[in-house]
């Protein structure tokens, strides 16, 4: 019976389901292909990184143990095809759930296909925004365009506050987030005024 070491890996923009997805993954492939999972390693991090903590960890139980890396999608193990390629010259065997009777040849063709994939989309999404910022579209976050708008509309809003105090020698951005405090006015986020927060705000209406 094979005996493999599991990682599993979300980004940190992913939600709980992404991880239980990839342990569903594996459960299926060892169902049908049989095997012992020794242990099982998680993190969540980036796959452009490839100096993970726990992967690294997970080499070197199978390394140890002689256990063979079991990953429920390719994507999971890295983005970059130098990085499992550099495994599979290892002494590490790797299964991938979702292709199971991939050999080493067929999934380094895999992950460079992947590779490719990825650089053609961003080239595409880079062109495709040029030619709008060209057409005079403005490009952005809409939901961050709207919270700038805010901040400036709230930022208008207090600085009469903040002159009178001025008028009155209260000129320090310390000072000034003090007496801020001490009025009762929250700031944008409803939070404690600060000097860095005084100046953010000055800065939207001088910006």
């Amino acid at each position: 019976m094979t005996s493999y070491i599991s990682y599993i890996r979300t980004s940190k923009q992913e939600q709980k389901n992404g991880l239980e997805a990839q342990k569903s993954a594996i459960n299926a492939f060892l169902s049908a292909n049989g095997g012992d999972v020794l242990a099982t390693y998680t993190e969540q991090v980036s796959g452009a990184k490839d100096d993970r903590e726990e992967l690294q960890k997970a080499i070197k139980h199978c390394k140890k143990t002689g256990a063979t890396l079991l990953v429920s999608k390719l994507d999971r193990l890295s983005r970059r095809v130098s990085f499992i390629a550099k495994l599979m010259e290892s002494s590490v065997q790797l299964k991938v759930a979702e292709l199971p009777n991939a050999d080493t040849f067929q999934l380094h063709i895999w992950s460079a296909l992947a590779e490719q994939e990825r650089r053609l989309i961003s080239e595409r999404t880079k062109a495709a925004l040029a030619v709008k910022k060209a057409q005079g579209v403005k490009l952005g976050n809409p939901k961050a365009q709207e919270q700038t708008a805010l901040a400036k509309d709230f930022a208008k809003s207090v600085l009469p506050y903040i002159e009178e105090l001025r008028q009155q020698g209260i000129t320090s951005l310390y000072a000034i987030s003090k007496q801020l405090n001490e009025t009762g006015i929250k700031t944008f986020a409803g939070g404690k005024w600060y000097p860095q927060t005084v100046k953010n705000t000055l800065g939207y209406i001088s910006g």
